[in-house]
Parts: structure tokens; sequence; C-alpha cells
């Protein structure tokens, strides 16, 4: 609010409703950057990941998946894919009970920028059985700032302290020009 008096000349009022605007503006926009921003996972690095289901963190901002990854050489890894909001995958018929630990699925999905930390944001995710498939609005989003440390109730294997992120855009290339990892 401006402490400008009606009557005090026009530039005046006129540059202090312009500088509370802006101020406004600046203040307003913070989070949306900080959780829409663009840095954690890489637009340009998509891979499709074949595994099952460790642990699932049906959370807002963004649920994440925990896979066990089957690589390509027979050697296993945990990765951590941002994949959607709990009310868009509600809204798409998903329940936390379609992904009970060891249901074998693909993952579409672009990796972090730091390999090492095996996560991604996910535009694609398919239940291999049924061919239900996880994607559009309710499978994108952008990423969260951190994520997950480390799936609820932690365990052997699973990767953290540390968060997983940092913010970023997700979605992704869905497409089928990505290598399987």
């Amino acid at each position: 609010m401006s402490n400008v008096s009606p009557t005090a000349k026009p530039g005046r009022r006129a540059l202090s409703l312009l500088v509370a605007a802006g101020l406004c503006a600046a203040l307003g926009a913070s989070p949306a950057s900080a959780h829409h921003g663009g840095g954690a996972f890489d637009p340009n690095k998509c891979f499709v990941f074949d595994g099952a289901v460790r642990q699932l963190a049906w959370t807002n901002p963004h649920s994440w998946i925990y896979v066990q990854v089957n690589k390509s050489n027979g050697a296993n890894e945990l990765w951590g894919f941002e994949f959607g909001t709990v009310s868009g995958l509600a809204r798409a018929g998903f329940r936390p009970s379609d992904f009970p630990q060891g249901t074998k699925v693909t993952v579409t999905a672009n990796v972090n920028r730091d390999p090492s930390r095996h996560t991604g944001s996910s535009s694609k995710l398919v239940l291999v059985a049924s061919g239900r498939t996880v994607g559009g609005a309710e499978a994108l989003g952008s990423v969260p700032t951190g994520g997950p440390a480390r799936p609820p109730g932690g365990g052997p294997g699973i990767p953290g302290p540390g968060n997983f992120g940092g913010t970023g855009a997700g979605g992704g290339n869905a497409s089928a020009s990505c290598p399987h990892y």
C-alpha cells in the first residue's frame, strides 16, 4: 500500500504505485520461480527405464516413485522419479494401490543434470502388466525444490541423505527417440 496522499502529484503517486506493484510481483513470483524454475533435470537427456516399484511417495506438490532399475549390463540401481500431483493422478483414476512394491514399470524420464543422484522427471510411466499409462497432465509437472531425501521409511540401498533435486522444469520428452538406460 502507498502512503502517498490522494492529493499528491500524479507523477509521484504513479511512481509509488509502480514500485509497490513491482515489489508485490517480485515477492509473489519467488515461490513460483523456485518451484517451476529450470535447473535440476536436463531437457536433452531422456532415457527409458525398466524395473520394479520399490516404493511410492504419494505426496504433494508431486509424487515420487522409486524404481529398482534393471541395467543392460545386468546390474540394478535404485532411481527416484518425480511424476505427478496427487490430485492430477486421482483425476486420471490412479490410486496408491495401483503401484504396489514389485510392480513392473517402464518410465520415460529426463534425468538429473548430476547423474550420480539417480533421479529423473517422468514424462511417461507405464504399468507393464495392465498397460495403463500415467502420462500427459497427470504425469507432467515441475520438480519441487529438493524432493524427498529418501523414500519414507528409508532402508538398505536407499539413496540419501540430501535432496534429490533442486528446481527444474518437469515433463520432458516422452518420444520413442529416448534410448533405454
